[in-house]
């Protein structure tokens, strides 16, 4: 299977998985840390957020804000700013996984690093195409422009992540 730069990575974590993505933005880190921690600029790439941006602190992420089980919740397990955050996630019906960010700047923009792991094995495919989506949202709004079709990028990227899934068995 041929890898795309945006493409992210499926793996054996134990008896669960993981997903990994690197993403370079043409964005500075800060631009890029404020998208990540700014409820604000949260809810325009990911969900609607509540963020309290300490270590020991609570964050809330709210895909559907009027259906309870499309909401995400954690605590906060590092916090270095425009470097690193990483987050316990728990969504409903899953045990906690941890997803963790980490910027390292390049030339005049930001590799974004994105890993998620201790992901339910049936779960990860939903994941892959979910971040994946995601952070193409999240270029979006950092200066390519207009409006992602989440869903249909979503739906367009299943195929590629259970594909994946599929190899690792």
């Amino acid at each position: 299977m041929t890898t795309t730069a945006a493409e992210g990575r499926l793996r054996v974590d134990g008896d669960r998985r993981a997903v990994r993505f690197e993403r370079r933005y043409e964005a500075t880190p800060a631009e890029v840390w404020s998208a990540l921690t700014e409820p604000e600029r949260l809810s325009r790439w990911l969900a609607d957020a509540e963020l309290e941006l300490r270590v020991g602190g609570e964050y809330v992420l709210r895909f559907a804000p009027d259906d309870e089980s499309q909401i995400t919740r954690g605590e906060v397990l590092a916090v270095e700013p425009e470097r690193v955050l990483e987050l316990t996630w728990l969504y409903p019906g899953e045990n906690d996984t941890v997803v963790r960010f980490e910027l390292l700047p390049d030339g005049d923009g930001t590799v974004l690093v994105l890993d998620h792991r201790g992901l339910p094995v049936e779960a990860a495919p939903g994941y892959g195409g979910g971040w994946h989506a995601h952070l193409d949202s999240l270029e979006a709004l950092l200066g390519v422009g207009g409006e992602p079709d989440w869903f249909g990028r979503f739906n367009e990227l299943a195929p590629l992540y259970e594909a994946q899934e599929a190899a690792l068995r």
